[in-house]
């Protein structure tokens, strides 16, 4: 019994569906708190209200004021200070301090859960209170920015962990990545409700939050810590990976369990030693495949993603925290990183256009480092030499761009590792292969071309149908179409050996393909056209030159002899000298047939009879000529040499579409299969179906018939009826 398939599609459409209406969830217990519509803000050791919401009971002249604390109805005041504000609880170090944090809050939610509070204020003559009416929810538009944000992160690194898993769901690194996904998103959905709130949480909701926040960014770091150590591949034995799992596991417990929230201030060591152990598994698995171009691929891109994502992460939020400074940037904020290490894994793990996964992360590691550098740089010159941010900035910006850009330009070309071959040279070696004769010699021309541009670590021969110039096996195999009579050919791992071809070595070999291609079609058309020059002059001197040189060979006359050779130096010169000589005028080309025929018959002393209709003018194209003169020398000579014939006679009729010939004798005749294999009759056969006419011959004990029809433009037809 097979087991039911489910489409990947289904699978991932119903998980966004549930992701959705997770948000949906979040996004409602974030409005279900008690709302006042105030916005306060840290000024000193103070806590100042900086804006009032729209829709709040509040009045805008409260803007500007120092709140001390609020009070319920004959409850006391509980005071307000600037910690009750901080975004992050765990940054916190004090653990009485942290108790007396979330008692704090959790008497101000009571206070704001009654529906009316009386605000202290602080003023020159002494504190102001003010009753307010709270508002039992949050409207959704009152919602921050923060909130959005890490909402965002958190789902859409479930949707990419859930994609990833979908297209390869047998693949155990698929599934790692799907963990350290539920665990971002963990972590960053249950920030989103305490870092967002507007004054205070229940010590339930902050609890809860507070637990799976700590719990999720551990739980990301199980999944990222095992997926490293077994992909692209497995570096220690497999019951060595459930280590982390374990590890990772006992730190969870130990900053969750009993106890809490004592150890809550340790979650960010933890998570610091966890990143430190993910670069150091990252360089581990750099030196297990250093000597596999597409692992290394797949590294050098997620080696720059966890970099980039986790290190701006752990620099920005959590080292600081470390040292007892305030984040450079807010963690709501620095969720965002996490997103720059999920789109490079999800690239490598799905293989996604690996081949080009070196060249982005070099890409980004160069503009990266070049950002890094200017603002380093800036901020250098205004603390340490005092000058203003304008021109701090500017020769900041000067300096990277005289001084790095043109070093990372020749660091570029040198981990490039391709010969640039110069565009003569590449034309010139172009034109060698095209024009090499020897199959063998275009073939070890044509490899060791391609061994120069790209050196591989094989070339393989592929088949002939091989049309099409593609990338195969994520780029380990760049295969070359067949073109023209070239063989289509594979080439294996660029580099000896040392990297994977790209869509621009793709590109290139396209390039040069076209250029190969054009150059052998033109050198083909080169050799067409001379072959065509080459049979028309052996044609012409065939059908031409031999009947004059035949005739003068057989005539007696000095004077006729002279005669004959100087016609026929004429004609030859014509035949080499003007091959594309202007059209003929029909009647006085067959005036001199008819003086040049019946010569030639009269000289051997055979009776002709010539019978041409009547024409009055038009003329014919040169080819036309060649073929009508080529018909009448070719039977004439052949009647002289082989007929014995005594009598001959030429019909010329002029047709609505052409001119019929007939060309006939008394003669003896001759075998019609030693005939057809002559050039004579071939030639003639071969001239008049170019012109669209037609050649036959018949012969028999009686004689020999020879027929043509020979086709005329209308407007030579035309001309010719007149």
């Amino acid at each position: 019994m097979t087991r039911p398939h489910v489409a990947p599609g289904a699978v991932f459409a119903l998980c966004v569906v549930l992701y959705l209406a997770a948000a949906a969830a979040l996004t409602w217990v974030a409005t279900a708190q008690p709302w006042l519509g105030i916005r306060l803000g840290v000024v000193g050791q103070s806590v100042v209200v900086t804006d009032i919401a729209q829709g709040s009971a509040m009045d805008r002249d409260m803007i500007g004021k120092t709140l001390l604390g609020l009070s319920a109805d004959n409850q006391p005041t509980i005071p307000v200070t600037p910690l009750d504000l901080i975004e992050e609880p765990d940054g916190i170090g004090d653990q009485e301090t942290l108790r007396r944090f979330f008692d704090r809050q959790d008497r101000l939610h009571d206070a704001l859960r009654s529906g009316a509070v009386t605000l202290t204020f602080d003023q020159a003559d002494g504190p102001e209170s003010v009753a307010v009416r709270v508002q039992e929810s949050r409207p959704v538009s009152d919602l921050p920015m923060k909130f959005w944000t890490q909402v965002f992160v958190a789902f859409v690194g479930m949707f990419i962990g859930t994609w990833v898993v979908c297209l390869r769901p047998h693949e155990q690194a698929g599934w790692w990545f799907l963990l350290s996904g539920i665990g971002l998103a963990l972590a960053s959905s249950s920030a989103a409700i305490y870092s967002s709130r507007e004054l205070a949480l229940s010590l339930t909701a902050y609890s809860v939050a507070c637990r799976v926040n700590p719990g999720g960014s551990l739980l990301f770091g199980i999944g990222m810590v095992t997926l490293f150590l077994s992909y692209p591949r497995r570096i220690v034995p497999k019951p060595v990976l459930w280590l982390p799992t374990l590890l990772i596991g006992a730190c969870i417990l130990l900053v969750l369990g009993p106890g809490w929230p004592d150890n809550l201030n340790n979650a960010p060591d933890f998570i610091a030693i966890i990143m430190v152990a993910l670069l150091l598994v990252i360089a581990a698995q750099v030196a297990a495949n250093r000597r596999d171009p597409a692992a290394r691929a797949m590294l050098g891109w997620l080696g720059v993603s966890v970099a980039a994502g986790a290190g701006g992460f752990v620099l920005t939020s959590i080292l600081p925290t470390l040292i007892g400074l305030a984040p450079v940037i807010e963690q709501s904020t620095a969720f965002l990183f996490f997103l720059i290490i999920y789109a490079g894994i999800a690239l490598a793990v799905t293989r996604y256009r690996l081949f080009d996964l070196a060249n982005w992360s070099y890409g980004i590691l160069f503009y990266g480092l070049g950002v890094a550098l200017l603002l380093g740089l800036d901020a250098a010159l205004i603390y340490g030499l005092s000058l203003g941010r304008a021109p701090a900035f500017g020769i900041a910006l000067a300096a990277i761009c005289m001084v790095y850009l043109p070093l990372r330009d020749k660091v570029w070309v040198l981990l490039k590792r391709n010969r640039e071959i110069p565009a003569e040279e590449l034309y010139r070696r172009v034109t060698r292969i095209a024009h090499a004769r020897d199959p063998e010699d275009k073939q070890r021309l044509l490899r060791k071309f391609w061994s120069d541009i790209f050196n591989p670590l094989r070339i393989k021969d592929q088949p002939a149908s091989t049309t099409i110039t593609a990338l195969q096996d994520d780029g380990r195999i760049l295969t070359l179409a067949s073109i023209g009579n070239l063989p289509a050919l594979s080439l294996e791992l660029a580099g000896q050996g040392s990297r994977l071809f790209s869509s621009r070595d793709l590109a290139r070999a396209d390039a040069i393909l076209s250029l190969l291609d054009a150059s052998l079609s033109q050198h083909e058309t080169y050799l067409q056209a001379v072959s065509a020059e080459r049979l028309r002059i052996n044609r012409d001197m065939h059908d031409n030159i031999g009947v004059l040189l035949l005739s003068a060979l057989h005539t007696g006359p000095r004077e006729r002899k002279d005669l004959l050779i100087r016609q026929t130096l004429a004609d030859l010169r014509e035949l080499i000298s003007n091959p594309d000589q202007t059209d003929w005028d029909l009647r006085d080309l067959l005036a001199d047939l008819r003086a040049e025929i019946i010569t030639h018959f009269e000289a051997a002393h055979i009776t002709v009879t010539w019978q041409a209709d009547e024409i009055t003018k038009g003329r014919i194209s040169h080819r036309l000529a060649h073929a009508l003169r080529a018909f009448l020398r070719e039977g004439t000579s052949n009647i002289l040499r082989h007929s014995g014939a005594t009598e001959a006679k030429v019909r010329i009729a002029l047709e609505s579409d052409g001119l019929q010939l007939t060309l006939s004798d008394n003669g003896s005749g001759f075998d019609s299969s030693v005939a057809s294999l002559g050039n004579g009759f071939r030639n003639l056969r071969n001239r008049f179906t170019q012109l669209q006419g037609a050649f036959s011959y018949s012969t028999g004990a009686k004689g020999t018939t020879l027929t043509a029809f020979l086709p005329l433009f209308s407007t030579q037809k035309e001309a010719a009826a007149e």
